[in-house]
């Protein structure tokens, strides 16, 4: 770990404000970007002109993944900061390189890549989902899953402070659909939530989750 901090170190990190883009869409990226703190957002504008959020980006990932390992010339996404965030700008050949040369790293980013590969597996399977209620369900698994820090009643706290509307339009609901199925797990004990806070009961949210 140390040789990673020492290798990040070598590169700048930027600070990025609320709201500020990072990478637009179809852009040729000139480095990879690297989620010190705070959360980053990818998503596509739809042919209506709405935001369709792809998925959010915490500290220690990675992207553009693809542009990275040359599997696209371009951004497949917008990149904006969701919250205040610092990045790591990092030049692509150097973490080739490091990756090459250390095992060790590549392991790390490979086992990395199993768990970012798995939870869009659970994105689909959320979006798949009839009924809107299943599809809050395993969104909300996925996201605590990735961004949940476990709290002294034994709940999770999900660290990232999600919008009604970010997270309908993660789903593809409207936004009253949304709230009105958040009130419906909130008067089954699965959640407590205030405006982007949310504290999740994961053992009622399992057991609904595999009644279905």
């Amino acid at each position: 770990m140390e040789e990673w901090r020492q290798f990040l170190a070598r590169w700048p990190l930027k600070t990025y404000d609320k709201g500020q883009m990072i990478l637009y869409q179809d852009a040729n990226p000139n480095c990879c970007y690297l989620v010190r703190n705070g959360f980053i957002k990818a998503y596509l504008i739809t042919a209506d002109g709405n935001e369709k959020p792809i998925s959010f980006e915490g500290r220690g990932d990675m992207f553009p993944i693809d542009w990275i390992f040359g599997h696209s010339s371009e951004a497949r996404y917008f990149y904006d900061a969701y919250t205040d965030a610092q990045v790591y700008h990092i030049p692509r050949e150097a973490l080739l390189n490091l990756l090459s040369e250390h095992p060790q790293h590549f392991n790390r980013l490979f086992h990395y890549m199993i768990r970012r590969t798995l939870d869009y597996h659970h994105h689909i399977s959320s979006l798949e989902q009839a009924k809107a209620v299943d599809k809050l369900l395993f969104a909300l698994n996925l996201l605590v899953g990735r961004f949940g820090k476990q709290t002294e009643n034994g709940r999770s706290h999900m660290l990232l402070p999600l919008t009604q509307q970010d997270l309908a339009n993660f789903l593809g609901l409207t936004r009253e659909t949304t709230g009105a199925q958040l009130k419906r797990l909130e008067k089954l004990g699965v959640i407590d939530y205030k405006r982007q806070h949310y504290e999740i009961n994961r053992q009622k949210l399992n057991s609904l989750i595999a009644e279905r």
